[in-house]
C-alpha cells in the first residue's frame, strides 16, 4: 500500500480538493482507495445537520456507484487511530491511502506524516506557497519525499508560474490542477469521470463548452495521478527546454 499525505499549514490551500481529485484518478485505474480524514471535521455525525466535507463527498461517490471496497472513508482523531487504521487498510488490500490533514499539526497529523510514502503540499496562490514553505521548514525540515502542487490558480498561467516560483527550491509537480467546476465542486458531483460522462455531448449541442472544460479538468487529474505514481517510485518529471521542433527528433533518429 502507498500512503500519500496532504500537508499545508495554511487553510484554503486545496488539501481536500487534491485528495478527492487523486481518489478519482486512482479509482479510474482500478485501484482500491481509502481516504483518511485527519481534519477538524473527522468524527462528525454523517446523519447530523452538518456532515463533514468528505462525508458529503462520499455520499455523492456512492450515488456514482463507487462504494466499498472500491473506496473507503476512514476518520481518525488520535495517533493510535491513524496508525491502526492505516495498518488495517493495508491488510484489507487497499492500494492507495490518501490522508487529508488540517492546517495545525497535532499528534494525529504528525503520525500520518510519519507514515507517508509521499507528502503533497498544495497551494492556490504565491501567498499560500510562501506560507507552506515556512511550514515545511518548521515542521518537516528537508524531506526527500515531498512534492509541491499548484491547485486551481484563479488568475491563470501567470499566477501559476508565480506560485511555482514561490515554492523555492522544493520540487513541484509539472502537472497542475486547474480552476474548474469538475474539480472545485467534487463535493456536489462526486466522481470526476462520472461527472464528465454525464455532460458528454457533440460540439453542435448546447452544453458542449461545459463538457469541454470538465473533460480538460479530468485530463489534468489523470496526468497528475500518473505523475504522483512516478513520484512514489522516486521519479521526477523535468520541464523540457530543448529544441521542441519534431525535426530535431527526426534528425537524431536518422543519425
Amino acid at each position: 500500500m502507498k500512503t500519500i499525505v496532504m500537508f499545508a499549514n495554511k487553510g484554503g490551500s486545496g488539501r481536500t480538493i487534491a485528495t478527492m481529485a487523486l481518489a478519482s484518478g486512482f479509482l479510474a485505474q482500478g485501484k482500491p482507495v481509502a481516504v483518511m480524514d485527519c481534519t477538524d471535521q473527522a468524527g462528525t455525525n454523517p446523519k447530523g445537520r452538518q456532515p463533514s466535507t468528505l462525508q458529503n463527498w462520499m455520499m455523492q461517490m456512492a450515488a456514482c456507484k463507487i462504494r466499498p471496497p472500491q473506496l473507503e472513508l476512514i476518520e481518525c482523531r488520535t495517533r493510535d487511530e491513524v496508525e491502526d487504521s492505516a495498518a488495517a487498510a493495508d491488510a484489507r488490500g487497499i492500494d492507495v491511502l490518501l490522508i487529508d490533514t488540517k492546517a495545525r499539526l497535532d499528534e494525529p497529523q504528525l503520525a500520518a506524516l510519519g507514515l507517508a510514502d509521499l507528502i503533497i503540499a498544495p497551494a492556490i496562490s504565491p501567498f499560500e506557497a510562501k506560507c507552506i514553505v515556512e511550514g515545511i521548514d518548521q515542521y518537516l525540515g528537508t524531506p526527500e519525499d515531498l512534492m509541491c502542487l499548484i491547485t486551481g490558480c484563479r488568475n491563470g498561467a501567470g499566477e501559476a508560474a508565480e506560485t511555482r516560483t514561490a515554492f523555492g527550491y522544493h520540487s513541484v509537480f509539472q502537472s497542475e490542477l486547474p480552476w474548474a467546476e469538475a474539480i472545485s465542486d467534487q463535493i456536489l458531483n462526486g466522481d470526476i469521470a462520472h461527472f464528465v460522462s454525464s455532460l458528454a455531448c457533440k460540439p453542435d449541442r448546447p452544453g458542449f463548452a461545459r463538457y469541454r472544460d470538465a473533460l480538460a479538468a479530468w485530463n489534468a487529474v489523470q496526468r497528475l495521478t500518473h505523475e504522483v505514481e512516478w513520484a512514489l517510485d522516486g521519479q521526477r518529471l523535468e520541464p523540457f527546454t530543448g529544441d521542441q521542433s519534431p525535426y530535431a527528433f527526426k534528425r537524431k533518429a536518422v543519425a
